[in-house]
């Protein structure tokens, strides 16, 4: 899990399975892919620029697999949308 002043961005990289469509309509170039292989022999991506992000959740809808979460932080005084 990394985080920027406004997104925590998660990739469970347990379940990924390195398709690329995050990465592909991110604009932003949050994702790279991995260099380890999960336990499913897969080469998942990873939230490697989590700074950049703009939290407009497109890699959260594209996702086929479920892995990614992304979490507005909230600021002082105010809910966090969930």
């Amino acid at each position: 899990m990394k985080k920027n002043d406004k997104y925590i961005v998660e990739v469970n990289t347990a379940v990924c399975k390195g398709c690329g469509y995050c990465k592909e309509v991110c604009v932003q170039k949050v994702f790279e892919t991995s260099e380890k292989f999960n336990t499913l022999g897969y080469l998942p991506n990873v939230a490697a620029h989590v700074d950049k992000c703009i939290g407009c959740l497109r890699c959260l809808y594209v996702c086929p697999d479920f892995a990614i979460i992304i979490n507005e932080i909230a600021n002082e005084g105010e809910p966090a949308c969930q």
